[in-house]
């Protein structure tokens, strides 16, 4: 098995940098066999978009650092 990122189609159709840019979108990370199966478990939890189709691509990850963002009371943020 590994991870795919899957991404619905049909919420991109306006002209919004998401509809060319996958680095843009939303993506949804299935463990799947292959892209055929990914893309089964994206139709079964959105069976309405199965027209338009989803876009899915085999996916590597990567070193991810999460950074804590405060703000005071009126929102500006806080920098220690």
């Amino acid at each position: 098995m590994r991870q795919y990122r899957c991404t619905r189609n049909d919420l991109y159709q306006c002209d919004c940098p998401g509809r060319d840019d996958l680095r843009e979108r939303q993506g949804h990370y299935i463990w799947a066999r292959n892209e055929e199966e990914a893309w089964q478990i994206m139709a079964g939890r959105y069976p309405l978009e199965t027209t338009a189709g989803f876009t899915v691509e085999p996916w590597e990850g990567g070193n991810v650092t999460v950074v804590e963002i405060k703000r005071d009371k009126d929102g500006n943020i806080i920098n220690e």
